[in-house]
């Protein structure tokens, strides 16, 4: 009797998480036939590294850590780089690309996030760049002259992260949202204050409260203006778009997958990373797990731990571990595990003095569902992802 051939896993998607599970595929399987499809050119780089590559002095370049030919080397994969995903062939499992269609016994969905646009007026509202992938990071550091005033749309973690970094490498940056506080759907308003505060000794500019209504090319010399709601006019080199990303859910979509309700929902998956497609898998940003997105580096590798081998036909459950975050905010550091969006609750001050301060958001159950440290306190990290779940 004739052995089985090897699977045939394709993946979609050469960030982490696309990167992450063929790892964990290969380490698994060293037969296994895997194939990478991506419109990007297959290098492999660290995504959060781009909102504090300024400060350590790295360019496009220097910021791949492992090019495609190597990594395609390493992992033994038959990578597609070029070639647009354009849709799902579910009954005669097939991946349909602009190379033509790619059979699979599985396939992984790492088709990661889009940034938010939104609705701005002005002959220049397009110009804005949303830093996220490497060739946005190169057009940044291309388009920025040197000691650039920077617009920056957004004080959430990406648009705070690059604040900092910016104003640390001499450039001048200029930080609008319609929040009151920098960071202010992830900290308690006391942190909040104490970034803005922080930052803005080193000569961040904020406008909080306020949004963009249009952004305008100034006319003969090269440059913006941007106007706020109250009327404000605020000239700036750049503009750097941070107010958000919303998964890339298009491709299964179009297929027929299960989406979450409402905007910015995910491709909704199981506790194996199995979409409502039993052959069809989606990890990273582009995924809805049962606790809801989890857009950050600890929770892809954790899933890519689970979906490999239920890829490869043994059902693993996804483990994620406390889903902390390191904000990389060197003028104040922060450590921080959100409690969950729509969790009823409140921040309490567990310590404040000038080693930093403790903040952990007790449910209304009582029990601890988040924290935030600052400072010397974030060296408490393990020990208050260990709390966890425990009574206040």
């Amino acid at each position: 009797m004739a052995s089985a051939s090897p699977p045939s896993i394709v993946v979609v998607g050469s960030g982490l998480a696309g990167f992450g599970v063929l790892r964990e595929l290969r380490k698994l399987s060293p037969d296994a036939k895997l194939t990478l499809v991506t419109l990007e050119d297959g290098h492999f780089y660290s995504k959060p590294a781009l909102s504090t590559a300024l400060a350590k002095g790295k360019t496009a370049e220097t910021l791949i850590t492992s090019n495609a030919e190597k990594m395609a080397g390493q992992l033994k994969l038959d990578a597609r780089t070029g070639r647009e995903a354009e849709a799902i062939d579910r009954a005669g499992k097939a991946l349909l690309t602009t190379g033509g269609p790619v059979p699979y016994d599985a396939l992984v969905l790492a088709t990661g996030a889009l940034p938010v646009r939104p609705p701005i007026e002005g002959d220049a509202a397009h110009r804005a760049i949303a830093v996220n992938q490497l060739d946005h990071y190169a057009r940044l550091r291309t388009e920025m002259p040197d000691g650039a005033r920077v617009l920056i749309m957004g004080s959430g973690l990406v648009g705070t992260e690059f604040a900092n970094d910016l104003i640390s490498t001499g450039y001048r940056p200029v930080v609008v949202d319609m929040l009151p506080l920098p960071l202010a759907q992830l900290v308690p308003p006391a942190v909040g204050e104490k970034v803005r505060d922080a930052l803005s000794a080193q000569g961040v500019e904020w406008h909080l409260g306020r949004r963009i209504t249009a952004i305008n090319y100034k006319g003969d010399v090269p440059g913006y203006v941007a106007t706020l709601d109250d009327g404000t006019l605020i000239e700036a080199d750049l503009v750097l778009s941070a107010v958000g990303l919303r998964p890339n859910v298009a491709l299964a979509e179009e297929a027929g997958l299960d989406i979450g309700s409402g905007i910015g929902g995910g491709i909704k998956v199981n506790e194996f990373g199995q979409t409502s497609d039993p052959h069809i898998f989606a990890i990273g940003d582009c995924a809805e797990y049962q606790h809801g997105l989890s857009a950050y580096v600890t929770p892809i590798m954790a899933a890519a731990r689970g979906i490999a081998p239920s890829a490869l036909g043994t059902p693993t459950a996804i483990r994620f571990p406390p889903l902390s975050v390191q904000v990389k905010t060197t003028l104040l550091p922060i450590n921080l595990l959100p409690p969950p969006r729509a969790l009823q609750g409140e921040w309490r001050t567990v310590e404040d003095d000038a080693q930093g301060s403790k903040h952990v958001f007790v449910g209304s159950d009582g029990i601890v569902r988040g924290y935030v440290l600052t400072q010397d306190k974030c060296e408490q990290r393990m020990e208050m992802d260990a709390k966890v779940g425990e009574s206040a």
